[in-house]
């Protein structure tokens, strides 16, 4: 794990403002936007915004309708600006979404001018579960945004909490009815997308054929989607390569998030202030992620920074918002546009309160 050089409110506040500034100047207003709630969440006034906002009046309007936005919430309500909330039922537009998962805490999610927009913790796991979900990170983001993963093992099973069944499929079948029961338990997590985490650490994986694999994963799949939950798969390249033929297809769709990649870890680290990971994140699933697929899906979310690389936490990136569910992205469908907003929005930006379920 690496260290995180913490910052003290003021310092994140300056930064925040100073980039947000920064990022209007060059037209990404959703950056910018993201940048001044976190300078509000570390004090930021009218009087802050004033010092980074001389000679720039489009500027001062703009972070002032984002921060009055966040005045008139009710309080114990998660708030977005509606620029924002648009962009859930438009995904491909704007910047993107930034979020968070596993064992995370608030303090590491944030620590360093990051937006923190969703949050994907684990309620559970076959084998070897880390008893990953941090209250305050989910609570920051609302139960709307958080989303909960299953930590699945393979079809040999292990030192597991469910029975492992000769079939396979039966085995992924117990385990979604594991992983539904967990998330029932848990009123912090009011999102419907559920992910399987597919990975070595979970155990199982060893030994099996591309065969076994493909029914454990259809069983886990079918069974969440029969409950009315959006069914998701978390895995690498390279369990995605060589643990499953390349023409699987499963019956259901399914939400694709892409465990690292060749370009994960190479953006600026999002615990470092004096430097910008947004925009090489997005660039990079522009360039790259975006094309990535698997089971007849693209990626809808790329986990870019793994907490072995430092910062003690696990960064992820999405074009979606992840209000309620993420949702499946056929192979076929359109690309992210390469632009970013060039204008102020049409509208003020308001606020949303979202409720507890």
């Amino acid at each position: 794990m690496g260290r995180i050089r913490h910052r003290n409110p003021a310092e994140v506040r300056e930064k925040a403002l100073e980039t947000a500034a920064k990022k209007y100047d060059e037209g990404c207003l959703n950056c910018s936007a993201s940048y001044l709630e976190v300078a509000k969440k570390n004090g930021a006034t009218d009087k802050h915004i004033a010092h980074f906002g001389m000679d720039r009046r489009g500027f001062l309007k703009f972070a002032g309708a984002v921060f009055a936005a966040g005045a008139a919430a009710a309080t114990g309500g998660f708030v977005i600006p509606r620029i924002a909330h648009a962009m859930a039922s438009t995904p491909f537009g704007g910047m993107g979404f930034f979020g968070v998962d596993s064992c995370t805490s608030l303090v590491n999610a944030m620590g360093a001018s990051m937006p923190l927009q969703f949050y994907i913790a684990e309620v559970g796991a076959g084998a070897y579960g880390l008893d990953c979900f941090d209250p305050a990170t989910a609570a920051q983001v609302g139960p709307d945004f958080t989303h909960g993963y299953w930590g699945l093992s393979g079809p040999a099973g292990g030192d597991s909490s469910v029975p492992t069944p000769t079939d396979p499929y039966e085995y992924g079948k117990q385990q979604a009815l594991a992983a539904l029961q967990a998330i029932s338990q848990l009123p912090g997590i009011g999102g419907h997308t559920l992910f399987a985490d597919v990975e070595y650490g979970f155990g199982g994986w060893d030994g099996t054929t591309p065969d076994q694999n493909v029914a454990l994963l259809n069983g886990f799949l079918e069974t969440i989607a029969s409950a009315q939950y959006v069914p998701g798969v978390y895995i690498s390249n390279y369990c995605r390569d060589n643990w499953f033929p390349a023409d699987y297809a499963p019956k259901v769709p399914f939400v694709y998030w892409l465990a690292g990649g060749e370009l994960a870890g190479t953006m600026c680290a999002p615990c470092d202030p004096t430097c910008d990971t947004l925009t090489p994140v997005r660039d990079g699933w522009i360039a790259t992620v975006q094309h990535a697929s698997f089971g007849g899906q693209r990626a809808a979310l790329w986990q870019y920074w793994l907490s072995d690389s430092g910062c003690s936490g696990d960064f992820n990136f999405s074009m979606q918002a992840g209000y309620q569910t993420f949702a499946p992205v056929p192979v076929g469908s359109p690309l992210t546009p390469t632009n970013t907003p060039t204008t102020e929005p049409t509208t003020t930006p308001e606020t949303t309160p979202t409720t507890t379920p």
